[in-house]
């Protein structure tokens, strides 16, 4: 595998990260319209805890910051646009 190849992956890794963190905020966010307080409390800080993990693990790799901020702010948009359409 060239270089290229390994920045593709690296990129897929991200992108996989980023849905499975988008996952996990709306199902905090449907414990949370459900009442179940205890559960939502749990998962958002196992979810605050997960972010922090991937950005030390994408610091580690070597990922660039303009590529962090721009799944963090990817990640943001299309959380609010999903549960815009699923919650309300």
């Amino acid at each position: 595998m060239n270089e290229n190849d390994d920045k593709k992956v690296s990129y897929l890794i991200i992108f996989f990260g980023g849905v499975g963190t988008i996952l996990i905020l709306l199902g905090a966010i449907n414990l949370f319209e459900n009442g179940y307080l205890e559960g939502y409390y749990f998962v958002l800080f196992g979810f605050l805890l997960l972010i922090s993990y991937i950005n030390y693990l994408e610091s580690k790799a070597g990922v660039s910051k303009k590529i962090t901020w721009l799944r963090v702010l990817l990640s943001i948009i299309v959380t609010f646009i999903l549960s815009y359409f699923l919650y309300f």
